[in-house]
């Protein structure tokens, strides 16, 4: 049996056609926000039919900036639709992600250990085709070879 490659570790992520390289070791995380159960209910209250709205992920990952330049101002503003998002981690073999259609929001926080940081949200809005998902996809990584740069 293959060896299974289950965490991310050190990755690196694409942002349409910016691609970062200097992610805080495991800050980078993919959550999942499940879609509001709808139902449709007949004369006393039973439930004739339910449907679920499409799940919604997002990902977040944090870079340590040496000043607040590093940030453009306007990249402090909410983005909606900025395209295609990929993680891509240092090891083959481990689980990458694409996030398509996603929303941007970035800030900034700073704290005596890590300095001034800049964390990272993409949020898809979870679109679907005949049922389906199309915002999110997996495959397998083929491996980050360079780790510097941002």
């Amino acid at each position: 049996m293959a060896e299974k490659i289950i965490g991310w570790g050190r990755c690196a992520v694409t942002a349409n056609t910016k691609t970062y390289k200097d992610i805080v070791e495991g800050s980078t995380s993919l959550s999942v926000e499940e879609g509001d159960l709808q139902e449709a209910n007949i004369e006393g209250g039973e439930a004739e039919a339910t449907r679920r709205k499409p799940d919604k992920y997002t990902l977040t990952f944090e870079r340590r900036l040496g000043s607040a330049e590093e940030i453009a101002a306007s990249d402090l503003q909410h983005k909606n639709d900025i395209g295609t998002v990929q993680v891509e981690p240092e090891l083959a073999g481990a689980v990458s992600v694409s996030l398509a259609h996603c929303s941007q929001h970035i800030t900034l926080s700073f704290d005596s250990t890590d300095g001034l940081k800049a964390i990272y949200t993409y949020q898809t809005k979870g679109k679907t085709s005949e049922g389906a998902l199309t915002d999110v996809t997996f495959g397998t990584s083929a491996g980050v070879t360079e780790q510097s740069g941002g």
